[in-house]
C-alpha cells in the first residue's frame, strides 16, 4: 500500500494526525508484520547540489518522525519490523512524502535512515563500477569515465569550480 502526502514535512506537529487520517488501517492483518519506506522531500538539500558542503548527517528529527510512525501504528496493533526513511529532492515535489507500507520479510527491528537518496543510489553504482575495475572486466579509463558521468547524472562533484560555465 503507497500512501501520497503532500503539504507535508516529517517535521509537522501534525504529522501523526495527517497520516493517521490518510492511513486505512483496519485494511491491515493484524497477525502479519510489515516494512514501512518513507521518502521525504528533505529540505536540508534543497538549496545545494549533492557536494561536499551538503548535511548528509542522520538528525534528532529522522528519529522522532521514525519514533512517532512506530507508535502510531503499534497504537493500530500493526507490527513494524523495518523502518526506511529516505530523504529526496529529484523525485518529489516539495513539502511531498510517500509511505509504503510492504509486507516484511525481515525478523528484526531496525531503522535505516538515508537523509539522501540520491547518495545511497550513485554508492551502489559505484560499488558496482569497483567490483568490475577489480574483476578487470573495465579497464581503468573505463572505471573514471563511467564514475565521472555516474557523479555528473546524480550533481556529485568534487570541486564545483570545475562545473560552473563563465558568462
Amino acid at each position: 500500500m503507497d500512501i501520497k502526502l503532500y503539504n507535508t514535512n516529517i517535521e509537522d506537529l501534525n504529522i501523526e494526525q495527517k497520516i493517521n487520517k490518510k492511513i486505512h488501517f483496519d485494511l491491515f492483518d493484524k497477525n502479519n508484520k510489515y516494512d514501512l519506506v518513507v521518502e521525504f522531500y528533505n529540505n536540508d538539500l534543497e538549496e545545494d547540489l549533492l557536494g561536499d558542503d551538503v548535511s548528509y548527517e542522520i538528525k534528532k528529527k529522522h528519529y522522532i518522525f521514525i519514533k512517532t510512525l512506530r507508535n502510531l501504528f503499534e497504537k493500530n496493533s500493526i507490527k513494524i519490523n523495518k523502518f526506511n526513511l529516505m530523504g529526496s529532492i529529484e523525485t518529489l515535489n516539495n513539502n511531498e512524502m510517500i509511505i509504503s507500507v510492504l509486507k516484511t520479510n525481515s525478523n528484526k527491528k531496525e531503522n535505516i535512515i538515508w537523509p539522501c537518496k540520491e547518495i545511497f543510489v550513485f554508492e551502489d553504482h559505484k560499488n558496482k563500477l569497483d567490483t568490475l575495475l577489480l574483476s578487470n572486466i573495465i579497464s581503468e579509463n573505463d572505471y573514471e569515465f563511467n564514475l565521472e558521468n555516474l557523479k555528473e547524472e546524480f550533481s556529485i562533484y568534487d570541486n564545483d569550480e570545475e562545473h560552473h560555465y563563465l558568462n
